[in-house]
This record gives structure tokens, C-alpha cells and sequence, in this order.
């Protein structure tokens, strides 16, 4: 009798939880500036979201007890470079994250939108806002929105979206790049100040989990937790969470 795909996936899957079961630890990187839904902070703790259930759920299938550190976002690719204290970073993409890293399969559908304030006219392109301010988070790559406006990408940088949508709502900006996951769970909870354009897609993305080259996390256990994740709707059941 052969074993399906499925079954052979568990018994691997088993095996790297029961090697791990000796107390290892995931050392996960979360950026100390994202807000709900990827990360909810108290105390100078990452408590709960998206990014923190995902790892919960990563160790507890590798049989690692995780341990979450806040970092300032310009150092997340010097730290995971290091290896120390730091094995993984998740919900990213190798665009954001320059380096000698691993990279896990894509697990999550997002996009970036450019959205406008409804007092103002939308653009039909983003080439359409060659030299006009556009509302982006400090530290973030925009490779699509560089690559089409050049030298006329002009960036407003906030520490984050939440603030870069008040500042829409003020008047200081009348366009800005949000990430689709964070800006429909603000939407949901009536956090968007002001009316708005309906969103211009930018860029669909698939994110992914950055590892570190010196983790002794192997990639293919990484990737066998994720695909069982995905097999099974749990990844499904905690990104509903947030949505």
C-alpha cells in the first residue's frame, strides 16, 4: 500500500517535532512599528495578531518553545544576517529583506494599494503621481512604486499606517500605500477616518518566512510545517481571525 502525499508530509512533519521536543527555542523577529492585525503589543510584549498566532502554531508543531523579540524594523535583516537570538521573521518578502536569507514558500495572499482621499480626484496609474506626495511607512520598500515613478516617487514617511491615514484625513497628504491585510481589518473595525477612493491595486503579493542562514532550523522543517498548516485549514483558521 503506497502512502499519500498528504500522509508521507505528517510523518515527516512528526519526526521534526519529535527531534525538537528537548526544549529548542524559534527565536522570532517581530517589528516593534506594525500594528493589529499582525501584531498587538503590551508591556514591551507581542501579545497577539496574525504574525504572533502563526509562530505560536510553528513551534508548537516543531516542538520549539518560541520566544518573540522586538526590533526596530531597519535592523531585522542585520539581525537574521547574525543569527543570534533571531531564526525567523514571517509575513515578509525577499523584495523587503535584502540579503543572504532562506526563504520559506509563500503562504499568505497581499497587495499593496494606493489609496486616495475622496476630495480629491483618483488617479487611473500610479505613473500619475510622478512628484506628488504619497503617504509610505519609515523603513519600508516600495519596489513597485520606485520602479514606476523613478526619481518622481516622493515619499511621506509615517511610523506607520494608522498614522499615515490621519494624516489623509487632515489634509496633509492626499495619497497613500497601504498593505491590503491591515487596511481591510481597520476598514472592518471602522478605523478608517475618511472617505476614500476605492483602492488602486499596486502589487499582489504571496508573503513568505524570512530564515536566518545560521539557524539550526532546516528550511525543508520550515516549509513541512507550513504546508501541513495549509493542509489541514489551521493557517486558513488564523488568518479568518483577523479578517
Amino acid at each position: 500500500m503506497t502512502l499519500s502525499r498528504r500522509n508521507l508530509l505528517w510523518m515527516a512533519l512528526g519526526g521534526a517535532a519529535l527531534a525538537r521536543a528537548d526544549g529548542g527555542t524559534l527565536h522570532v523577529l517581530i517589528d516593534g512599528s506594525i500594528e493589529m492585525p499582525q501584531a498587538q503589543f503590551k508591556d514591551g510584549q507581542a501579545v497577539d495578531g496574525l504574525q504572533v498566532r502563526l509562530a505560536l502554531e510553528l513551534g508548537r508543531r516543531l516542538g520549539r518553545t518560541v520566544r518573540f523579540r522586538l526590533v526596530p524594523r531597519r535592523r531585522i535583516s542585520q539581525l537574521l544576517d547574525e543569527g543570534r537570538e533571531a531564526d525567523l521573521i514571517c509575513n515578509y518578502l525577499p523584495a523587503w529583506l535584502p540579503g543572504p536569507l532562506q526563504w520559506s514558500r509563500p503562504y499568505l495572499d497581499d497587495a499593496d494599494l494606493l489609496v486616495t482621499a475622496a476630495g480629491h480626484p483618483a488617479p487611473a496609474r500610479l505613473q500619475d503621481l510622478a512628484g506628488q506626495r504619497i503617504g509610505t511607512v519609515s523603513g519600508f520598500l516600495y519596489p513597485e512604486a520606485e520602479a514606476a515613478l523613478g526619481a518622481g516617487f516622493m515619499r511621506d514617511d509615517a511610523p506607520n499606517l494608522v498614522t499615515n491615514l490621519r494624516k489623509l484625513a487632515s489634509g496633509r497628504i492626499r495619497y497613500a500605500i497601504v498593505g491590503r491585510v491591515t487596511f481591510d481589518y481597520l476598514q472592518r473595525r471602522g478605523d478608517v477616518p475618511l472617505e476614500l477612493h476605492p483602492p488602486l491595486i499596486i502589487a499582489r503579493q504571496h508573503t513568505a518566512c524570512a530564515l536566518a542562514p545560521h539557524s539550526d532550523l532546516a528550511l525543508p522543517e520550515l516549509d513541512a510545517a507550513l504546508a501541513a498548516m495549509q493542509a489541514d485549514g489551521s493557517l486558513a483558521r488564523i488568518v479568518a481571525r483577523y479578517r
